[in-house]
């Protein structure tokens, strides 16, 4: 598949990709799965479909992301269900500042995707879902697909959080904090080092290796205030500590659907050495089958690379699809 080379990055996706998606796109909503809030899902229908992508998106992010790779995937021939997690872009939130990802419990992110994806089966039900996930998604997806392993027919996780990296802090301080601040009540409280939206991030200090990517979405971030999420709670920081160890207790050893594992080289926001160790598991266990997939020269956000390391990546993932 030819990929939108970065020197004509701009003009392709304003004058054919955004179009395109307007076209074969839909906004919508889904309640939660207990009716508090709604979802933000976007729906794309490509013509004569071969199956379903489901994206699981990351931390902080919102569905205007993943145009580039949503356009990638309809062009391949797969419709594309993107839901917005709680707290993030336009689905229901349980804080008032527009700043923070903030949860009360982790099951509440796997239990709402749980329902999407139900959602989704049966608007097509003889279509095989297969479900790409990134980064704090990838926890997510992680546990949705262990709970669930005969909803999905392939399984993407892309530099799944399966640890999170938290700066100079030991992870098991980190983790211990998080808990008791829980308890005290102050779990909407923002982590140390995390501060309100000031749209001061560049590119040299993002996770992603193309100018031309980073810059379009950090565009779109400071013209809409729903996109400027970018603080943890203690809450959500919590809830990343739990997802973690569900995904290395237990559900490692649940999977049946093949699975693809993405493990960028520089990534300051997962541990990478986790996911290579994750993906070790699967493969003694045998209950599915795992690729692993180390990708040099990229951040963490491999989506958003350079041409070359993009070609092969976006190239590499239609191949396990098939």
């Amino acid at each position: 598949m030819e990929i939108i080379r970065e020197k004509e990055y701009d003009t392709v996706m304003k004058e054919m990709v955004e179009p395109y998606l307007k076209k074969h796109g839909k906004s919508g909503y889904i309640s939660s799965y207990d009716g508090i809030g709604k979802i933000h899902v976007m729906r794309y229908l490509t013509e004569n479909p071969k199956g379903v992508i489901v994206i699981c998106h990351g931390y902080t992010e919102s569905a205007s992301k993943y145009d580039e790779l949503v356009y990638y995937f309809l062009q391949a021939g797969y419709h594309v269900y993107l839901p917005e997690h709680c707290g993030h872009g336009l689905s229901y939130r349980l804080t008032k500042d527009p700043s923070l990802v903030h949860i009360d419990n982790w099951k509440r992110y796997v239990r709402d995707f749980l329902y999407v994806c139900e959602y989704i089966r049966k608007k097509h039900p003889d279509l095989p879902l297969n479900l790409f996930a990134h980064s704090m998604g990838g926890a997510i997806g992680g546990i949705a697909a262990a709970w669930k392993p005969e909803w999905f027919y392939r399984v993407i996780l892309n530099s799944p959080m399966i640890r999170p990296r938290t700066a100079n802090i030991p992870w098991v301080i980190s983790a211990s904090v998080a808990g008791v601040q829980c308890l005290l009540g102050k779990g909407e409280a923002y982590v140390p080092g995390q501060h309100p939206y000031d749209a001061s991030e560049t590119f040299e200090t993002s996770a992603s290796t193309s100018r031309p990517r980073f810059e379009r979405f950090n565009n779109l971030r400071k013209s809409h205030k729903y996109m400027q999420i970018c603080a943890a709670s203690y809450g959500w920081l919590f809830a990343s500590v739990e997802m973690s160890c569900y995904l290395k207790g237990r559900a490692w050893k649940m999977y049946r659907a093949p699975m693809l594992l993405v493990q960028a080289e520089e990534d300051d926001y997962v541990c990478g050495n986790e996911i290579y160790k994750f993906a070790r598991r699967i493969q003694k266990y045998k209950g599915a089958s795992c690729e692993f997939l180390y990708l040099p020269g990229t951040k963490h956000e491999t989506y958003s690379c350079d041409d070359k390391a993009m070609e092969y990546y976006v190239n590499r993932i239609m191949r396990f699809l098939m």
